[in-house]
C-alpha cells in the first residue's frame, strides 16, 4: 500500500418492531420532536475506556480470492491477541461457520463466534457503533452504509450487516438515514474529528454541512465536530477515513501522521491538519507516515492499557512509529498486518469496541 490512506476497507425500519426496540431516524425524530440519543443522555465512549468486548467479523469466502487464507490468518492472530485482554465476539457469514471454527479449533478461550448473514467483513465500518447512557445501558447508531459510496457490485446485500449485529447483541437500535461508516469519524471526550472528503462526499449524501453535523451530535451524543478538510490520498475506496489521518491518544491529545516529503500529495494534508487542530488547542504528536503500513490504524484495547499496532515487518518502516506509540501505551502489541494493509485496512479498521 503505497501511502493510499486506504483504513477501513469495503462495508429497519421506523414502524417494525424486532426482539428489541427499533427507534424512529434520528433526523425524523428531531423533526417530530421524538427523543435522540442525544437527548436521552446516551455519548459515544472513548476508545481507551473499559471494554465489554471487541467486535469482529470474519471475511468472508464471497468476498475475496487467493488472500482470503493469508487475511483470516491475520483475522485469527489479531483476535486471539485481543481476547487475551478482553471478550472478543467473532461473527461469520453462515457458509462459513465451519471455516471459522476450524480457524479458531485450539484458540477459543474469551472468543465467541456468531454466524448469520454477516456478508461483509470490517468491524470499524459495518459493525454498530455503540453508545452508552448514564445508567451503562447499551445501544446501537445505526447510521446507514452503502458500501463506501456504492464501490462495488452487491453493496446492497450488506447494508444490514450492523443492524443485524445489534439485534443478535440484543441491543436496541436508534436508526438514521446518514451514511457514517466508523471508520470516518474520531471521538473523544464528547468531540468528534471527520474529514470533509469523506463526510460529505456525494457519494454517500446529499445533506448539507450542518445536516450532517447536526446529526452526528445526536446520534452519538457530541458537542463538537472538528472538521478537516480531507484524509490521506490517494484513496479511492474510503475518500479519506480520518482513522487512516489522525488518532485520539488521550484526552485534548491527538496523534498526526505527517510527512517531510514536500511532492507527497499528502504533505499538505497533514500540515493542513496540524494547523486545523492546534486552531483547537489540541496538543498533536506526530507519527511518520511511511509507504507500506498505515501505524496510525491501531487498536487501544480495554482500559486504555494495550494498543494492538499494525507492522509491515520491515524495521526501517516500523521501528519510528513503534517508537512514538510505545510512549503513549503502556503495552504495544504488534501484529503483521501485510494482507489487510493490501486489502485496504489495519487493525482498527478490523474492530469496533463494546463499552462497558
Amino acid at each position: 500500500m503505497k501511502k493510499t490512506g486506504r483504513t477501513c476497507s469495503d462495508m429497519r425500519a421506523a414502524l417494525t418492531f424486532y426482539p428489541i426496540v427499533i427507534v424512529l431516524s434520528s433526523m425524523l425524530a428531531t423533526a417530530q420532536s421524538e427523543p435522540t440519543p442525544s437527548s436521552l443522555g446516551y455519548t459515544f465512549p472513548d476508545e481507551w475506556e473499559e471494554h465489554a468486548g471487541t467486535m469482529m467479523i470474519l471475511p468472508a469466502r464471497h468476498s475475496y480470492g487467493r488472500e482470503l487464507q493469508a487475511l483470516r490468518r491475520e483475522f485469527r492472530d489479531i483476535a486471539t491477541a485481543i481476547a487475551a485482554h478482553e471478550p472478543v465476539h467473532v461473527f461469520c457469514y453462515s457458509a462459513d461457520t465451519a471455516a471459522c471454527k476450524k480457524l479458531f479449533a485450539d484458540r477459543m478461550k474469551n472468543i465467541t463466534i456468531h454466524s448469520g448473514d454477516y456478508r461483509i467483513d470490517w468491524a470499524r465500518d459495518h459493525a454498530p457503533m455503540v453508545i452508552r447512557d448514564a445508567k451503562g445501558q447499551l445501544a446501537a447508531a445505526g447510521f446507514r452504509t452503502n458500501g463506501w459510496g456504492k464501490k462495488y457490485r452487491g453493496w446492497r446485500a450488506d447494508v444490514h450487516t450492523r443492524d443485524d449485529i445489534a439485534k443478535a447483541m440484543g441491543w436496541p437500535i436508534f436508526l438514521s438515514d446518514y451514511v457514517l461508516e466508523g471508520g470516518s469519524i474520531e471521538i473523544s471526550n464528547r468531540i468528534g474529528i471527520v474529514t470533509e472528503s469523506c463526510v460529505l462526499h456525494r457519494n454517500r449524501t446529499t445533506w448539507t454541512k450542518a445536516e450532517v453535523e447536526a446529526e452526528m451530535k445526536a446520534m452519538l451524543g457530541l458537542d463538537r465536530i472538528i472538521w478537516i478538510k480531507s484524509g490521506l490520498m490517494p484513496d479511492p475506496i474510503t475518500d479519506g477515513h480520518v482513522d487512516g489521518l489522525l488518532k485520539w491518544v488521550a484526552p485534548g491529545t491527538v496523534l498526526l501522521h505527517t510527512t517531510d516529503d514536500r511532492t507527497d500529495i499528502n504533505y499538505q494534508i497533514c500540515q493542513d491538519a496540524k494547523a486545523v487542530l492546534k486552531a483547537e488547542d489540541l496538543k498533536v504528536i506526530e507519527l511518520p507516515l511511511m509507504d507500506d503500513m498505515v501505524h496510525m490504524n491501531y487498536y487501544i484495547g480495554s482500559g486504555g492499557q494495550v494498543a494492538y499496532v499494525p507492522l509491515c515487518g520491515d524495521p526501517e518502516q516500523d521501528e519510528p512509529a513503534l517508537k512514538i506509540i510505545r510512549k503513549l501505551h503502556p503495552k504495544v502489541v504488534t501484529i503483521e498486518a501485510n494482507a489487510m494493509a493490501k486489502a485496504g485496512g489495519g487493525i482498527h479498521c478490523y474492530t469496533m469496541q463494546i463499552p462497558r
